[in-house]
């Protein structure tokens, strides 16, 4: 995708090749975000959410509320994932590489248009990929091998 054009709002970045409603896509520059910037969360219908290498500690689940969200970037944050997962109804690519992810969601519903789930250097590997298969049929899962990795925290 090309980012085209940049918008600021805040002191947040703005991407978009006509920085409108349409096509929208958010890419927060500031690598110091602990928690999702207030200028996401308004009328907007975001396609692309990019907001890798922060230190967002939580999953972003009112993020389910942006029907039309198709990317969402979030690796290299310090997070994991919610027990219960729903939404996203549009999502293609969810992308958790190098997070702490380290658990399966025990309830996913929604992500019925997911192709694509990075979980590389998480806490989950090959012996979760079944369970992972189970609640996101569709989507190919990127996995690594067992790692010895730290919590991010």
């Amino acid at each position: 995708m090309s980012w085209g054009r940049m918008c600021l709002v805040g002191s947040i970045f703005l991407t978009s090749s006509i920085c409108s409603a349409q096509d929208m896509a958010f890419r927060a520059k500031s690598k110091r975000l602990k928690d999702y910037p207030k200028e996401l969360i308004h009328e907007v219908q975001w396609t692309n959410i990019d907001l890798r290498k922060n230190r967002l500690e939580r999953f972003p689940t009112e993020f389910s509320e942006f029907e039309e969200l198709e990317e969402l970037r979030l690796s290299r944050n310090p997070m994991n994932w919610p027990d219960s997962l729903s939404g996203f109804p549009v999502l293609r690519y969810l992308d958790l590489w190098d997070t702490d992810v380290a658990t399966v969601p025990v309830h996913v519903e929604g992500f019925d248009a997911l192709e694509t789930l990075d979980l590389r250097e998480t806490y989950l590997d090959e012996e979760n990929r079944a369970a992972l298969e189970k609640l996101f049929p569709r989507a190919e899962i990127l996995l690594s091998e067992r790692c010895s990795c730290r919590p991010k925290k």
